[in-house]
């Protein structure tokens, strides 16, 4: 090997080893980059990927850099869109735009104490206001619940209200409502909400100004999704959905 072959190969040799001194930062700046577990603002042409949706198909779309949910009136469950992800405390922020019936519900899924996935946080706007809410019992009450609405809405009834006994028993599914407040906002305006979770207290804040907080009994688990929900006979819009 010539002295100038040499010289070629010791340099190959300290950038080799430089590079393997900076690999460790790069790994960290890539952790600190994922510790942002969703960023969508819906620049593609279609749902991101991992989303799904549920409910009647073609109810969610993409366009024009806003996703798009349709519920037909026919429907009697609005359609759902999904969007995966995992953690325990929780921060999430989202633009949500109504239509002149104004309604929109937005959930935190996650490990159900009483065994299964189920809803766990419920955020509502509808009627002019902004509503926190819990699910409680178990996934089996929820579905046998649902099959019974069904069946009663073919029929053209609704579902009676619970009893005191089937209250009384933790399991019975129930959505149990925990705080809220008129939301000062126009239809056809976007809302902006961030929502915090820490153990079982939570705080939601529409436009950076009005703060709703609540505590509850059943977030203080590991979460497994965010979901976005369309009310019968209506139409939303979402945008810039954060969550880490």
């Amino acid at each position: 090997m010539t002295n100038h072959e040499k010289k070629r190969a010791g340099r190959r040799s300290t950038i080799m080893r430089h590079l393997r001194l900076l690999l460790p930062l790069f790994c960290c700046s890539s952790l600190a980059a994922a510790g942002e577990l969703i960023h969508e603002d819906f620049s593609g042409d279609g749902l991101p990927k991992g989303w799904a949706t549920g409910g009647r198909p073609g109810s969610w779309s993409v366009g024009d850099g806003v996703l798009q949910g349709v519920c037909a009136r026919e429907d009697d469950h609005g359609p759902a869109v999904f969007a995966p992800l995992q953690a325990r405390d929780l921060d999430v922020s989202f633009k949500v735009k109504l239509d002149d019936k104004g309604n929109c519900l937005f959930l935190i899924d996650g490990e159900s104490a009483f065994g299964g996935s189920a809803h766990l946080l419920r955020v509502s706007i509808y009627g002019g206001t902004l509503v926190i809410a819990q699910d409680r019992g178990t996934p089996q009450s929820h579905i046998e619940q649902g099959k019974v609405r069904a069946t009663l809405a073919k029929e053209g009834k609704k579902p009676p209200a619970p009893t005191p006994e089937q209250l009384a028993d933790p399991k019975f599914y129930r959505t149990e409502r925990l705080a809220g407040a008129p939301l000062q906002a126009k239809a056809g305006d976007w809302i902006k909400i961030d929502v915090s979770l820490r153990a079982n207290d939570v705080t939601v804040t529409a436009n950076d100004t009005q703060k709703l907080t609540a505590k509850g009994t059943v977030f203080d688990v590991a979460k497994s999704r965010l979901v976005f929900l369309v009310g019968q006979g209506k139409k939303v819009w979402i945008d810039e959905v954060r969550a880490q």
